[in-house]
């Protein structure tokens, strides 16, 4: 991590890891009521769920890329964001598997977050969940501007565990569960029941191409440049190697089949000396997803 401090949200998502289902009703109240989504009671008792439950779908739309506030505010109205209005458009009940992959592209890239610490600067692939939260703990007292309660990293942590870490897959799962996170299905993080310990695991199902190219995208925002490295691809902060648990081989796997796919709309790899270099096209992040569902040929 850098030395530079950073100000870490804590609970907002009132200790609810996500749910099945919620981002479905949430999704379809930012974008038809004319308010868009308020965390208040009419909204939990239209949707059928508590006071707190509410006020924790509303911290997950945002954090998912879905919802946007005016001025930055965290309390109020929140309104659909670009992203938010292609999935309504195009995949409204989150079917299909690169709608999550999008969510977690911005939920890993969110600025202070445990999301962002555990999948950029948590180094450890098997662990236990009491050296994840002494890590985060250190994390914070070393790099956050405001510091908290061992309670509260505590919670953090264990939201986190709760909406990514998936059981093994030789055992079942009950797909009648509505409290189990869709985020699991990613298969980014693995609980070993037996011993106790978390492992951080490479996706059983290939990452859609999009999806990567999202994220590339985006890290080349941060930079300021359409052409990066592939190295950066690996190992810079918030990208695909990080964020998807890919090593060089299969981030250069994915890099050559985004070439090779989408070479007519601008990305294209080259070779400067030693280094293996990707270019993309200068467009929103959002315009990957649309070109998912017209790849496959499921547009709406």
């Amino acid at each position: 991590m850098n030395s530079v401090k950073t100000r870490y949200e804590f609970g907002r998502h009132e200790t609810f890891a996500l749910r099945e289902g919620w981002l479905d009703k949430g999704l379809a109240r930012l974008m038809t009521h004319p308010e868009g989504f308020r965390p208040d009671l009419a909204t939990a008792d239209d949707l059928g769920i508590g006071s707190r439950m509410a006020k924790s779908l509303a911290y997950w739309l945002e954090a998912a890329g879905l919802a946007v506030k005016e001025d930055g505010r965290t309390k109020g109205t929140s309104s659909a964001s670009r992203f938010a209005k292609a999935v309504y458009r195009l995949d409204p009940h989150f079917e299909y598997p690169v709608t999550l992959w999008f969510m977690h592209v911005l939920l890993g890239r969110r600025p202070g977050s445990v999301w962002n610490w555990f999948f950029n600067d948590f180094r450890s692939h098997s662990f236990l969940r009491e050296g994840c939260i002494e890590e985060f703990a250190r994390a914070i007292r070393e790099h956050a501007v405001n510091q908290t309660t061992p309670g509260v990293i505590q919670r953090e942590v264990g939201c986190l565990l709760n909406t990514y870490a998936a059981p093994p897959p030789s055992e079942p799962v009950d797909p009648e569960d509505l409290t189990v996170s869709p985020m699991r299905f990613l298969g980014l993080l693995v609980r070993h029941r037996d011993t106790g310990r978390f492992e951080k695991v490479r996706p059983l199902d290939a990452v859609p191409i999009e999806a990567f190219l999202a994220a590339v995208t985006l890290l080349a925002g941060d930079r300021g440049s359409i052409t990066l490295p592939l190295t950066d691809l690996v190992a810079a902060h918030n990208s695909p190697g990080r964020l998807f648990n890919m090593d060089g081989d299969m981030v250069s796997d994915a890099a050559q089949a985004a070439a090779e796919t989408y070479g007519e709309k601008g990305v294209r790899l080259s070779l400067q000396g030693a280094t293996r270099n990707i270019t993309v096209p200068n467009v929103p992040f959002e315009s990957w997803y649309e070109s998912h569902f017209a790849r496959i040929g499921a547009r709406r």
